[in-house]
């Protein structure tokens, strides 16, 4: 009965939107407002394993609204409330049927006061479960964030910005029999004021997150990540004689996280100083230094990524690191400059003190070659850690080309370390990676082709490698027709967070519990057309196999997706219809695959209502 009475009441708005003349901008008073939006009509249905299975009639659409109150600099908004949206009826092609609405506004924007508000919401949207370097998992669930700012810029007086975010997403994943969520909000405070040549600033933060992780590649229980964090620094800056410049700041954080079971609660203080001059043109000198009582903050720092607590070994809880770094550049001409650089680092971890001297020279060159643009570079490193009676020689280099050949255009990449430092002086990283592409065109035809490769682990440390294979390619005849397919390759170690598989460097200091390896390969195709001028079809095939390990347990995960459209326009009409299929499973969950499928034939209409 809902459900009639919901279909009734948007089939009523719809007609009488429908009927609305397009009369263009709006103004009451002091209020300038313009609406626009699409409706949608037809006939929909869901089926699978994992969903209620639906069919009927459907209404939906987007809309919106935007405009200001007096003048675009006192009051401005834009408000895009949606329904029925993402689904095979929609660019998205996706499963899942989502709604909600987005806001943002700016308040005295043209004042020594601007602010602004933001606003999101949607519900049953799709999301992602990242797996590196392969197609993502796909999850559905509701979310919402709400976010605020404000500033003061009075003459003569320090400044002032505070801001203050919040948001929460609950999601289940496809296929697997457990829920994740996550909430945050946070808040910051800034501040600078210029006096006598110097600039000053000072700033402060504090904010919280709480993660439930759906254990998809583990069959175990649900995981829980918490972190607490703050902090507040102040740093100043002043010019120097010979175009120079010096700045310092000071930090103090506190951390407290708990990541599924590992807890790590600390301060830390940082301090840098540095110093740059250039005498003119060509030279080019620095100078920094830097301390931290507590290098395991700082790599703790370093292994948060988009909000995910991740948490470094307990014997590291003991640390320090200061680092002395000076150097220098010349130009030798407008495409080649040489640089020198010298560094110093003493370190405390592990229960022992380490202490590296480097030295490394590079050189870049840039230059026009057989018709095509050359850009390379390369230097060496030259490192004597105390205690050791031997060299490391480590070095890099890149360069990339470019160049249009009658037809076709060709350019590659290519970049390869060895032997380079890491945050941890007793650890060193290798990499490699090269890619290449080519198009041509002849006639009304074209063709491309692309492909990358890459490699990178702990220097001499087996298990810390991860790899990377990437190749594409795509052919299209005028606007009849657009092929494309995709093969790639990829396999590492990382950690679970609540958006996936999280790449992981410095794994010496993780638990080795928690660490997950994992690996895969993936392909697909997609096909687009335009056989008549108003006419348009698409349709793509995904599919991905993935192996994971964590803590002895085995995991061999499937994903297949599918999705196809077409379109057709009359007037400001469209005729549309789109199918979309989702396959995935996980063997450690113990269920059999989610498959489900979705389709909708219907109309459209656009309107700019005023």
């Amino acid at each position: 009965m809902r459900r009639r009475i919901r279909d009734a009441f948007c089939g009523i708005a719809g007609l009488l939107l429908w009927a609305l003349p397009a009369v263009g901008q709006i103004q009451v008073g002091e209020l300038s407002t313009n609406l626009s939006g699409v409706i949608s009509a037809g006939y929909s249905g869901d089926f699978g394993n994992d969903i209620q299975s639906s069919h009927g009639l459907n209404f939906g659409g987007n809309a919106t609204a935007s405009g200001y109150y007096y003048s675009p600099n006192f009051v401005s908004f834009n408000l895009s409330p949606y329904y029925g949206q993402s689904r095979a009826n929609s660019n998205f092609q996706s499963i899942s049927d989502s709604s909600g609405v987005n806001f943002s506004s700016s308040i005295f924007s043209g004042s020594h006061f601007p602010g602004s508000i933001s606003y999101a919401k949607a519900y049953n949207s799709e999301g992602q479960f990242a797996v590196p370097g392969l197609p993502n998992f796909t999850t559905h669930g509701n979310s919402d964030t709400f976010g605020i700012n404000w500033s003061e810029f009075l003459p003569d007086w320090p400044s002032l910005t505070a801001n203050f975010q919040t948001g929460n997403n609950q999601y289940s994943v496809y296929g697997e029999n457990s829920n994740g969520s996550s909430d945050f909000h946070s808040f910051g405070l800034s501040s600078s004021y210029s006096i006598a040549g110097f600039n000053l600033g000072a700033s402060y933060q504090k904010g919280a997150s709480n993660s439930i992780v759906p254990q998809v590649f583990q069959g175990e229980q649900t995981g829980t990540i918490t972190t607490d964090n703050s902090g507040y620094g102040v740093n100043a800056s002043h010019r120097l004689p010979l175009n120079g410049n010096f700045s310092t700041s000071f930090y103090r954080s506190n951390i407290d996280t708990d990541y599924l079971g590992y807890s790590y609660k600390g301060d830390f203080d940082t301090l840098v100083a540095a110093a740059a001059v250039q005498p003119n043109d060509k030279l080019q000198m620095s100078v920094t230094t830097s301390y931290t009582d507590n290098l395991a903050g700082i790599l703790f720092q370093s292994l948060l990524q988009s909000g995910n607590s991740l948490v470094p070994a307990n014997n590291l809880e003991s640390s320090h690191a200061w680092d002395l770094t000076g150097g220098a550049s010349y130009s030798l001409a407008s495409n080649l400059q040489l640089q020198a650089q010298a560094d110093r680092r003493d370190q405390t971890y592990l229960g022992d003190n380490f202490g590296a001297t480097s030295f490394s020279a590079g050189v870049t060159y840039s230059h026009g070659l057989l018709g095509g643009s050359l850009n390379t570079a390369l230097s060496l490193i030259d490192s004597m850690v105390d205690r050791s009676n031997q060299n490391a020689l480590g070095f890099a280099t890149s360069a990339s080309y470019n160049r249009r050949i009658g037809p076709w255009f060709v350019g590659g990449s290519f970049n390869y370390a060895q032997n380079v430092s890491t945050l941890l002086i007793s650890y060193t990283t290798s990499y490699y990676s090269y890619s290449g592409n080519v198009r041509r065109r002849l006639g009304d035809f074209n063709w491309s082709a692309a492909a990358n490769v890459g490699h990178s682990g702990l220097t001499n440390l087996p298990g810390t490698n991860s790899n990377s294979q990437g190749y594409s390619t795509g052919f299209g005849w005028k606007q009849y027709i657009n092929l494309t397919g995709n093969y790639a390759k990829s396999n590492g170690i990382g950690l679970i967070t609540g958006g996936g598989i999280l790449p992981l460097n410095l794994s010496p200091i993780i638990p080795s519990d928690l660490i997950t390896l994992y690996g895969g390969t993936s392909y697909g195709f997609g096909l687009g057309s335009t056989p008549l001028r108003k006419l348009t079809v698409s349709a793509s095939y995904s599919k991905s196999s993935t192996n994971t390990v964590n803590a002895g347990i085995g995991s061999s995960n499937q994903f297949e997706g599918m999705n196809a459209q077409f379109q057709y326009q009359f007037r400001k009409m469209n005729l549309v219809g789109g199918y979309a299929n989702l396959s995935q499973g996980f063997s450690a969950s113990g269920l059999p695959p989610a498959n489900i499928s979705s389709f909708f034939i219907g109309v459209t209409r656009w309107f700019n209502f005023f």
